[in-house]
């Protein structure tokens, strides 16, 4: 006869205790791993917003309060993300401190972000970089719920977001206005080293011109039709992809409401954007009234340049340029006047894409990390 066993008590609490250790790391895992998911978020938010309001701040730009700075103009790029960090909350908590930096980006992904001053290729673009951290030091930990019974009190979550500027290889038709620019009248007054327009001396006007000058800002120079202009002061009307030689056509161009023309014009391609026959003497009157002497509907425009105005062409886009139209005359020798820019508040390409030469119009900036 064997011996009866005594009865194990106290059994089933220490099971349950380990299984409540158990349910309790499992819970701290749903819980805090999600609450720490949701602050990585609003930090990685938080990130590219900065830097997508940062990075066109190296250009000129009213905005930024840099309009006549020379670009680039890392400065003022790196303080408005700073800036920016603070517009944004965290775990309903204001951001306090973001770190940023700028440089160029290798769009090929081999250097990563290269501080200046850099041998700068093709591939590489102007950039900022943001990092927006949550430590004891920066911004306050994130807290946890149920995993200090593993000993883990707090977590430092980061987030970063790099964002770069380029000049457009394409754009769309509404970005655009229809007078394609002789390459040899750009380089007038573009200062393409610099990258800004160039400056008049003084007050005088220009040859054949009675518009003054104002000295040390932009010139004031004619766009003139090739029929009564030499090459190098002389643009023409164009419309882009279309073959279309009607003046309501052209008009609509001009005030961007032309749904029918949706065709993209990029640099190199060819066949280029269409020259258009004749002066058509009313489109300047037109110009006029929405210029900035107007109503200033089409007081900024992104014009394409080209290396021939032959009409009924199509020469190749050599590059986009940003104008500011102050007035146009429709006389003997009808022309439109207007400025250089690099004003990206002005000069921003919508619908626009590639990568094309920098020639002072620039695309919406974009995330590349």
């Amino acid at each position: 006869m064997q011996p009866k066993l005594k009865k194990q008590k106290g059994a089933v609490a220490i099971k349950t205790a380990v299984m409540l250790i158990m349910l309790l790391s499992l819970a701290a895992l749903a819980i805090d791993i999600g609450n720490l998911m949701v602050a990585r978020n609003e930090l990685q938010n938080a990130a590219d917003a900065a830097a997508l309001a940062a990075a066109p701040c190296i250009y000129p730009r009213t905005e930024c309060g840099n309009a006549t700075a020379t670009a680039p103009d890392w400065t003022t790029a790196e303080q408005r993300a700073r800036n920016m960090v603070t517009l944004n909350k965290v775990q309903n908590v204001t951001v306090t401190v973001g770190d940023a930096s700028s440089g160029y980006w290798d769009i090929n992904g081999v250097r990563g972000l290269q501080s200046p001053p850099i041998t700068k290729t093709a591939s590489d673009l102007p950039a900022v970089r943001v990092v927006i951290t949550k430590n004891a030091d920066t911004n306050g930990v994130v807290q946890t719920f149920l995993a200090g019974i593993m000993g883990i009190v707090s977590m430092s979550p980061s987030a970063s977001a790099t964002a770069v500027m380029s000049s457009p290889g394409n754009i769309g038709p509404q970005s655009l206005f229809p007078i394609a620019l002789s390459s040899c009248l750009f380089s007038k007054y573009w200062d393409t080293s610099n990258q800004t327009p160039k400056l008049a001396p003084d007050n005088n006007p220009l040859p054949n011109s009675t518009t003054p000058q104002v000295k040390g800002e932009p010139f004031k120079f004619q766009i003139g039709s090739d029929y009564h202009y030499d090459i190098c002061e002389s643009g023409q009307w164009t419309t882009f992809k279309s073959e279309a030689n009607d003046v309501p056509f052209v008009r609509k161009l001009v005030s961007r409401t032309n749904d029918n023309a949706t065709d993209h014009l990029a640099v190199g391609e060819d066949p280029g954007t269409y020259i258009q026959p004749g002066t058509e003497n009313s489109l300047y009157n037109y110009v006029h009234d929405c210029s900035a002497a107007g109503n200033k509907t089409c007081e900024w425009g992104i014009v394409p340049v080209v290396d021939t105005l032959v009409p009924k062409t199509k020469p190749v886009v050599v590059a986009f340029a940003c104008v500011h139209i102050l007035d146009a005359d429709n006389g003997k020798l009808p022309y439109v006047l207007v400025q250089m820019s690099a004003d990206q508040s002005k000069c921003t390409a919508k619908g626009s894409g590639g990568v094309g030469t920098d020639y002072g119009v620039l695309q919406p900036p974009r995330l590349v990390q």
